[in-house]
């Protein structure tokens, strides 16, 4: 390969690097987000499969269910030993950090991946303890599993010997979901909770002005 070839491909590698960086920043500029320090955003939104879940007081859940705001969606269970109570400790404390206006703007979202566990009885003194503000989705395999699949969320059951009760194994990460129930990123742990009062007071402004 000729020195005049190297340089026009180098050149074609900087104009690619460049124009998708270009797209990313006014396709974030458009949807009123920006790049906001601690969430990890799409470069366009995913949409996601309407549902039929129930909720922690027995009621039906639909997307229409759900106030206008931005959701963050977690994936656990009741029975969780770790990740599931330390993670719903931390966004109570992030939640009564924020605003007002923030918190009218952002719905915690608890999708059990335990459904056969994960009753109404059980999960409204379980959310009851971090926040009554949460809100929990449970009772639906199918609806479980679509949603899963739409908002890159894993789990899966684990069978223990000598009679012990299963574990589920399942995704730490936090989706975020607009109004329109378009997937638009996730934040990984661990959580910084400043970088992310801060993230979600931002996201309550842009919704705002829009």
């Amino acid at each position: 390969m000729n020195a005049q070839i190297r340089m026009a491909l180098a050149g074609l590698v900087i104009l690619l690097l460049a124009f998708g960086s270009g797209v990313y920043h006014a396709n974030t500029q458009q949807q009123g987000i920006g790049q906001i320090e601690g969430i990890t955003l799409f470069q366009q939104g995913i949409a996601v499969d309407d549902f039929a879940f129930i909720d922690q007081h027995g009621k039906h859940v639909t997307q229409a269910s759900f106030k206008p705001g931005w959701r963050l969606v977690f994936f656990g269970y009741t029975y969780c030993p770790d990740i599931c109570p330390t993670t719903l400790a931390d966004l109570n404390r992030i939640w009564k950090k924020l605003s007002p206006a923030a918190q009218d703007n952002l719905q915690i979202v608890f999708v059990s991946v335990d459904p056969e566990r994960d009753t109404p009885a059980s999960l409204a003194p379980y959310l009851a303890y971090f926040n009554p503000e949460f809100k929990a989705m449970t009772g639906n395999v199918t609806a479980l599993e679509r949603l899963a699949e739409q908002i890159n969320g894993f789990y899966a059951r684990v069978d223990r010997e000598d009679g012990l009760a299963y574990l589920m194994d399942h995704s730490a990460n936090l989706m975020l979901v607009d109004e329109h129930w378009q997937y638009r990123g996730y934040i990984e742990p661990p959580f910084r909770r400043d970088a992310l009062v801060s993230a979600f007071e931002k996201l309550a402004v842009t919704a705002k002005q829009h």
